[in-house]
């Protein structure tokens, strides 16, 4: 009788009928609280993936019993499966300057403005093509051509915002919000592919001077256009530090021969692929940012080296282009490339209308980002993310480390031996072709990283909404135009 009645709820279970958590009735923690993710997809259905159901195994009553027996000791283990595969926003795509393309498990598109930019999803920038992507913390990260980054992990914190991306290879620039106001400039901003931009609402309002017989001076005298767009900007930090309540965010970056990671991090980093790395840690001055310890307290920037029992952090310098050798375990300043890294570096300089761009969307998407107070079940049901605890780098009374910290303890490990071994890989890959007189084609450092920027920076003309006779610009006044050419 009772192999009669374990056959049939095996029987049960391959129809769909059998409900997974009937197993777990007696094991449950009736207190426990049960967190359900707002994306149903991930959260509503089973945890069977069945587009990968392996039938040979599937079919086994042996391996069935053995996976019943495992659940009922694991009280809460669908939940747990369920979040495992749910997969969190990091951010919108912004802005793309050419083709761009986003992987996202088996397939691949090219986004656009505001795409939803999930865990797990890769973006490049294909060919002669540039990036902007806005992250929910407020982060902004720009892609030069040939370059490739995979976001990991967002993970709300009750202290913290925590990210984790992997720079797979090209020139990223990852730029976390501060909370301190801009030096109000009247210089000529420097990325200028991107115009107009997307957002309508962040476009610079031209600075028009008014005809006056009687004083002609006045009309030839230096428009005050980007000054007048910084003090826009001023205003809309000012604005948003009410929302954000200096909460920071941890970001843990990866790349192939080193990883760098800390709060609220302005770095740019050259990924050669299969070669050297370049970071450079910009400083808030570098960066046109007041000084106010107050509002942005400069904290520390670490970077991890490869090795399998080399688990030391070295702090970063700031303002200095730091080079990482193709092993991941030499760390000096870089000697080589400079005019280049220069010259790349000018491009982001002075962006004030794409930091406008990322005030307002952060206005529209990031308030569950920054609360005072959260509630877990409403985070996951709501905004369809779990609450994370905090990274606290203390001991706490009972000397337990919160599970924030834990996954960051996790995750510097396992990159670092991941990573590690991919290089020792891929170094006796690349012996083996050379005995056999053959060669990997390697990525190259150049200027393409930054040359069509360039160019479009100096060959663009000083922003205004008439032409030289005079005519208004259909790009200032027509609605219908903006949307046609996708200005919002």
């Amino acid at each position: 009788m009772k192999l009669f009645v374990l056959n049939l709820l095996f029987a049960l279970s391959l129809l769909g009928l059998f409900n997974e958590t009937m197993s777990l009735s007696v094991a449950e923690d009736k207190n426990q609280e049960t967190v359900v993710l707002q994306d149903p997809e991930s959260m509503s259905f089973g945890t069977t993936k069945w587009g990968e159901v392996n039938l040979n195994h599937f079919f086994s009553f042996e391996e069935w019993k053995n996976q019943i027996d495992d659940k009922a000791l694991t009280p809460g283990w669908e939940i747990l499966a369920k979040e495992k595969n749910a997969r969190e926003v990091v951010g919108r795509f912004f802005q793309c300057a050419g083709t761009c393309r986003v992987d996202r498990g088996k397939s691949f598109f090219n986004p656009r403005y505001l795409t939803k930019i999930y865990e797990g999803d890769e973006v490049q920038a294909t060919g002669d093509s540039y990036a902007w992507i806005f992250l929910l913390d407020g982060t902004m990260v720009r892609l030069s051509p040939e370059s490739s980054i995979i976001f990991n992990e967002i993970n709300i914190g009750v202290k913290e915002n925590f990210f984790s991306a992997r720079i797979n290879s090209g020139n990223v620039l990852w730029l976390s919000r501060s909370e301190s106001l801009y030096e109000e400039l009247n210089l000529r901003e420097t990325d200028v592919l991107f115009n107009p931009i997307s957002l309508y609402e962040a476009i610079p309002i031209p600075d028009k001077k008014s005809y006056d017989e009687s004083n002609l001076i006045e009309m030839v005298s230096e428009k005050q256009t980007v000054l007048n767009q910084y003090k826009n900007l001023n205003s809309l930090v000012e604005k948003n530090n009410k929302l954000t309540l200096g909460k920071p965010s941890y970001v843990f970056l990866i790349m192939p021969n080193a990883s760098v990671l800390g709060y609220n991090p302005h770095v740019e980093i050259v990924s050669i692929f299969g070669g050297k790395s370049y970071i450079k840690n910009r400083s808030e001055i570098l960066l046109g940012l007041k000084s106010n310890e107050e509002k942005s307290k400069p904290s520390e920037l670490l970077i991890q080296k490869r090795g399998f029992e080399n688990t030391d952090l070295t702090p970063l310098p700031s303002d200095k282009w730091m080079e990482v050798d193709e092993t991941g375990r030499l760390i000096s300043e870089a000697t080589e490339h400079l005019y280049l890294l220069s010259m790349g570096e000018f491009v982001t300089k002075y962006i004030p209308s794409l930091l406008v761009a990322r005030e307002l969307m952060m206005t529209k998407y990031s308030e569950f980002a920054f609360r005072e107070k959260y509630d877990a079940s409403h985070l996951s049901l709501i905004d369809g993310y779990r609450l994370w605890g905090a990274i606290s780098h203390e001991s706490s009374a009972e000397n337990i480390k919160q599970d924030l910290e834990l996954r960051l303890d996790y995750i510097k490990e396992y990159f670092r031996r991941i990573e590690t071994t991919n290089l020792l890989v891929s170094t006796h890959f690349g012996e083996r072709l050379k005995l056999r007189g053959e060669s990997i084609k390697a990525m190259e450092f150049g200027n393409y990283f930054f040359s069509r920027a360039i160019d479009r920076y100096y060959s663009y003309p000083e922003l205004n909404n008439e032409s030289e006779n005079g005519e208004i610009l259909n790009s200032t006044t027509k609605a219908l135009w903006k949307h046609m050419h996708g200005i919002r």
